[in-house]
Order: C-alpha cells, then structure tokens, then sequence
C-alpha cells in the first residue's frame, strides 16, 4: 500500500474514532448512562415532592376526620329550653263574682276564704274573703321555689340547678315535714328545690334560702317580700322560707287568696316549676343509697293521687293550726286556665272534694258568667226561703205540756 493510501484509512479511522467518542459525550444519548442518572435523580425528587404533598394532605384529612369525628362523637346541642312563657294575665274582675258560700256547693261554709279565677280573662268568678290576709302555711313554698329559680335564671348568675349545696347545721335541724338532710351530704339545687315542690320539705326549703341567701335566710325572705311588692302582692307578708308557723301568729307567713293567684300565675310562666309541681312520686337520694326516699306529691288532686280532679297541674298545699288546711290550684281543661285557691279547712279530704267540686262549678260559668251568677244568686234566694220557712215552722210548733205524776193531798 502506497504512503498516501496508509495516510488516508487511519485518517477515517482516527475520523470514526472521533465521531463514536463525540457520539458518546452528546446529550442525545438516552441510553447513556449519565441520562438514566438524570433520569433517576428526577424521578426520586418528584416521588419526595409528592410524598411531602401526600403527608400534608394526609395530615390536612386527618384534622379533618378528627373534626368531623368531634362533631359527631359531640352529642347535638339541644334547643335552648324555653325557660320562661310569654304568658300575659289580665288584672282580676270581680264584676260578675259570686260572693260567699256557694249555693250549689255547701261545702263552701268549710272555708274561711277562698277565690276561683278564670285566668284567660282575669273573671274572678267566686270570692269568699278574697282580699283579706290569712295564714298560708306551705304555700309559701310557691315563692320560695319562685325566687330561687328567678336567681338561677339571672343573666349575672353564675348558678345552674346542677350547682352542688352542702347540708347546714341549721337546715338539718329544721322539722315538720322534711327530707332527712344530713351534714355530711350535698344535693343539687334541682333535687333540692324538686324535694320542696312535690314533699313540701321544710329542711330543704330552708337549704335553698340559706345558701341563695349568702348564708342568711333573712336575705332570701327580705327578697321574698320585695318580689311580692313588685308582683303587686299587697296583701302578703314572709317570715320565713317554708311556711312553718311563728312564735306568735304574727309571725306567720300570711297572703291573700288574689295575691296567691298572682303567684301562681307568675309561677306559671316557668315551665320548670310547673313540672317540680305535677311530679306526683320522685326519688330523693337514688334507690339503695342509704336514706334513700320515695317522696310522694301532697296534692291529692294530681293524676294518681287520691282524688284526681281532670286537667289540675300543680300547685301547693299546706296546713298549720292556724291556717287550716290551704290549697292553691292550678287547672287546665279545653285550653281553658283556671286557678282556686282556698284556706282554712278542718279537714285535708275536705278541702280536696270541696275544690274538686269548685272546678266543676267553675268551668262551665266561664262561657256565660253574668248569667250564672244570675242563676246563683236565685238559688241562694230559694236556699234562704227555704231555711226561713224551715225555721218558722220549727218555731211555731207547741211544745207538748209536761206531765209530772204528782201525788194527791189527802
């Protein structure tokens, strides 16, 4: 081979030679190592951004799965109860009211005062003493449990019925009827105030006022007798908390049969009370726990008591010496409210019949009042004719003459 030839092919070797190295160094080569390098170093930086995005995402879920698992492990909130009616009460009318003993009903002559009110239309429709003061015993308790429930509902308040009251000294000593505290015990404002309505206790009543009172019952009564001014109870004095008698009657708790319908009316518009006042049984410490308690509702005319009067829903009994036996009630029939309120019975039964016997009366003179008292007041004038004949005729009968065996002189 000639020079010039061997020149020529290692030429185009060198030639090639350089052509697959250039070809090696290019960025063309996909197959090159350094690009499945590339390759790999994208691809493990795009799974560590995914990753990153996937954690935050999963932590974002999981505050939103603990959300939502809150809202639904969080019982609903109930609607706010409705703790106070808007209930309005016209002012007492006393132009159609039956005056005294009630023709139709005898036992009318049992009370020393009493009142029956239609409370839709204010129509006092029986009135015996209806204005005048007497002792009311345990009714009190109705502007007991009035005050207190007010005081818990107070916006500034920061009590609530489940706020815990530790038995004093003082209220386990008081007596009549009672719940048994005990200084080593604490109740509830609710099972408190639940023992006052339905037991009428007198412990606990006095509890209530001692511990709303700051530790001073006279606190609590002075609020008792300022509420009443302000309901326009004018005839109503408070001594104390649970109706207990005084000393000397005056120092009695003592009110009116208007002024009772007043509070019952004010008592009314808190359903929470109405409820206390037609529970008929209830527990009083739970079931097994030493002095446990089945307290048992003094109405008798309560469903399932002893002489159930149809719609009565609440409200107090009472009785001492000198108030006689005394009920305020509170009735429900067709959407129609009335409210009695008698005092002065010698017996419990016969205050109970007697006003069973007043709702009867009642009801039906709401419809038509001006001509029922009409209809009264000549029954009343056939009753004393009748009596009047009865006397006369008992009067003008002789007396057989008297016969006396005398001996004769001889």
């Amino acid at each position: 081979m000639k020079p010039r030839h061997l020149i020529i092919v290692i030429g185009v070797i060198i030639l090639v030679h350089l052509i697959v190295i250039l070809a090696c160094f290019s960025g063309g080569g996909s197959s090159s190592p350094a690009g499945q390098d590339d390759k790999t170093v994208s691809s493990t930086s795009y799974s560590y951004i995914s990753a990153a995005r996937k954690k935050v995402a999963a932590e974002n879920t999981e505050k939103a799965d603990n959300t939502v698992s809150a809202v639904a492990e969080k019982e609903p909130e109930p609607a706010k109860e409705k703790h106070i009616l808007d209930l309005k009460f016209p002012a007492l009318r006393y132009t159609h009211a039956l005056s005294g003993n009630i023709p139709e009903i005898p036992e009318s002559a049992g009370a020393r005062a009493g009142i029956l009110v239609d409370a839709d239309t204010g129509t006092v429709l029986w009135e015996k003493n209806g204005r005048k003061a007497f002792p009311i015993a345990s009714m009190t308790k109705i502007m007991t449990s009035l005050i207190a429930y007010e005081t818990i509902l107070n916006a500034g308040s920061n009590l609530s019925l489940q706020t815990s009251v530790p038995v004093t000294a003082a209220a386990q000593k008081i007596g009549g009827s009672q719940v048994w505290l005990d200084v080593r015990e604490s109740f509830t404002l609710e099972e408190l105030l639940l023992a006052v309505a339905v037991k009428s206790a007198n412990d606990a009543a006095y509890l209530v006022a001692e511990y709303l009172g700051g530790g001073d019952v006279s606190t609590f009564v002075h609020r008792m007798n300022v509420r009443a001014k302000e309901l326009g109870m004018l005839h109503s004095r408070f001594c104390n908390p649970h109706g207990l008698p005084g000393s000397s009657s005056s120092q009695d708790n003592v009110s009116s049969p208007e002024d009772m319908v007043i509070l019952a009316e004010q008592s009314l518009r808190y359903p929470k009370l109405m409820e206390w006042a037609s529970t008929v049984t209830a527990d009083f410490r739970k079931p097994g726990v030493k002095g446990h308690l089945k307290i048992v509702n003094h109405n008798n005319l309560l469903p399932g008591r002893r002489y159930p009067a149809i719609g009565v829903d609440g409200l107090k009994t009472g009785f001492i010496n000198r108030s006689g036996y005394c009920v305020t009630v509170t009735c429900k029939r067709n959407n129609k409210r009335l409210i009695a309120v008698v005092v002065g019975f010698d017996s419990a039964r016969n205050r109970d019949l007697f006003v069973k016997k007043l709702l009867n009366w009642g009801y039906p003179r709401t419809e038509d009042p001006a001509s029922a008292l009409v209809q009264s007041r000549k029954k009343a004038a056939e009753i004393a004719v009748r009596k009047k004949t009865v006397k006369s005729a008992k009067s003008g009968r002789k007396k057989p003459a008297s016969r006396t065996n005398k001996k004769r002189k001889k």
